[in-house]
């Protein structure tokens, strides 16, 4: 299976990880770890274990399918996305109203950037996706 192999890098080096620290966190294997950042691919159960060790949703190290760069806006090559999704701060998600899987927690988001013009979107998980159809809050555009 395909993932975000950018992802793994980024959230180890963010914990100040190296390569045999997150196989000891994950119980995997130093070669499978080398070989999981380098090609992007990793076995179901490698998936469910850095996303343990992580404190991520599996559906998080999907490969994302987005077009991130050009710009919609301007055409620029110079988009920015944040190194893992992360959570609103606000009670209810009112980011991605009706989304949220209880009052006190918010749908996770992938904040995109253009360092040109500044249009900013916003990518929602795959679990806040899936409530998109049976909400009552959002509608087909």
């Amino acid at each position: 299976m395909i993932i975000n192999a950018q992802l793994i890098r980024n959230s180890r080096a963010e914990r100040a990880w190296s390569q045999e620290d997150l196989a000891e966190a994950t119980g995997l294997n130093l070669r499978t770890i080398q070989r999981i950042e380098k090609s992007g691919t990793a076995s179901l159960q490698s998936r469910k274990s850095l996303a343990l060790a992580f404190d991520l949703d599996i559906a998080d190290l999907d490969h994302k399918e987005q077009q991130m760069s050009p710009c919609p806006e301007c055409r620029s090559e110079e988009v920015y996305q944040y190194k893992e999704p992360i959570e609103s701060s606000t009670i209810g998600g009112e980011q991605v109203p009706k989304l949220a899987s209880s009052l006190f927690s918010a749908a996770k988001i992938l904040p995109v950037i253009c360092a040109s013009c500044g249009y900013l979107r916003y990518f929602a998980d795959s679990k806040a996706r899936a409530k998109l159809k049976t909400s009552k809050g959002w509608m087909r555009a």
